[in-house]
C-alpha cells in the first residue's frame, strides 16, 4: 500500500510472560488450515539467525526487534508443520521468503505481534493485518478511505468511526498482502473498496474490490470476503483464498 501514509502511536500495554499466545481471537480469521501464532513481548535479536540479522543490521532497535517477534511467530507457526532450523529471508522488496510448499504473512504494531501459515496445497495466498483501534488520524481518513467509505464511517455514530476507519485501513493491507506475493502488483488504498457486514460486533466479514483492473482478479473473483475481529485496543483483519478457487 502507499507508504506515504505514517500512523504514529504510543502505548503503555504491559507484555505477558507467555511469548506465544496460539488460537485466540485471530483464530476466527482464517480456516482450520491455516496456523496463527501471536505474541505480545518484543523480539529477541540474539533468537534472529545470521542471515536474518544480516537484513536488519542497520536498522533502529524498535525495528530490529519487531523484525524478531514476527520471524519468531513466523518459525513458531511452521514448527506445527514440522519445519524447524530454518532462516525466513526477505526478499528485495522486502517479502519474507517462506519455505517451499508454504505461503504465510506476518504483521506488527506497537504490543502486538502475529504470523499465520499454510501449506499451498490448502491456501493460495493469505493476507492479515493488525492495527490500533483510532490510530489513523482524522487528517489522513480521506487518504485511506474512498468517499463513499467515508460516507458509511460518518454515518455511525462518533464513538464507532475511528474504529470503522481503523478496520477499513486493516483490511485494505490485508487485502494487499494476500495478493501482493501472488501477483507482485504495488496498490494504493484508493485503489480497493471496502464493505462491511455486521457493523456493531466484535467480529464481521467485509467484501472486499477493486475500482480498477488489478492482476489479483485473474487469479480470484473479487469481491472477496474477508474476516475482522476487534480485539482488546486492536483490530485485526485478514484475507485468505483456498487453493481450489
Amino acid at each position: 500500500m502507499s507508504r506515504e501514509i505514517i500512523v504514529k502511536v504510543s502505548t503503555t500495554s504491559q507484555f505477558p510472560l507467555n511469548p506465544f499466545l496460539p488460537e485466540g481471537p485471530l483464530r476466527s480469521l482464517f480456516p482450520q488450515t491455516v496456523v496463527i501464532r501471536d505474541r505480545r513481548i518484543p523480539g529477541d535479536p540474539a533468537e534472529l539467525h545470521p542471515a536474518e540479522a544480516a537484513y536488519v543490521a542497520n536498522a533502529v532497535p524498535k525495528r530490529i526487534q519487531e523484525f524478531a517477534a514476527g520471524r519468531a511467530c513466523a518459525k513458531a507457526a511452521l514448527a506445527e508443520f514440522g519445519v524447524r532450523e530454518i532462516a525466513l529471508r526477505a526478499a528485495p522488496d522486502r517479502q519474507p521468503m517462506w519455505p517451499e510448499g508454504f505461503v504465510g504473512t506476518i504483521t506488527h504494531t506497537a504490543g502486538f505481534c502475529a504470523a499465520a501459515v499454510a501449506r499451498r496445497t490448502s491456501m493460495l495466498a493469505i493476507g492479515m493485518d493488525t492495527e490500533i483501534v483510532g490510530a489513523p488520524s482524522l487528517d489522513i481518513w480521506p487518504a485511506i478511505s474512498l468517499s463513499e467509505e467515508l460516507t458509511w464511517v460518518r454515518s455511525l455514530p462518533a464513538g464507532d468511526q475511528p474504529a470503522a476507519v481503523t478496520l477499513l485501513f486493516a483490511a485494505k493491507e490485508a487485502f494487499y498482502k494476500c495478493q501482493y506475493p501472488l501477483v507482485g502488483e504495488w496498490l494504493d488504498f484508493h485503489d480497493l473498496r471496502i464493505e462491511a457486514a455486521g457493523w456493531g460486533g466484535s467480529t464481521g466479514t467485509f467484501a472486499a474490490s477493486a475500482t480498477r483492473g488489478i492482476r489479483f482478479a485473474q487469479h480470484v473473483a473479487l469481491p472477496i470476503v474477508g474476516r475482522y475481529v476487534f480485539h482488546e485496543q486492536f483490530v485485526s483483519a485478514a484475507v485468505a483464498v483456498p487453493s481450489s478457487q
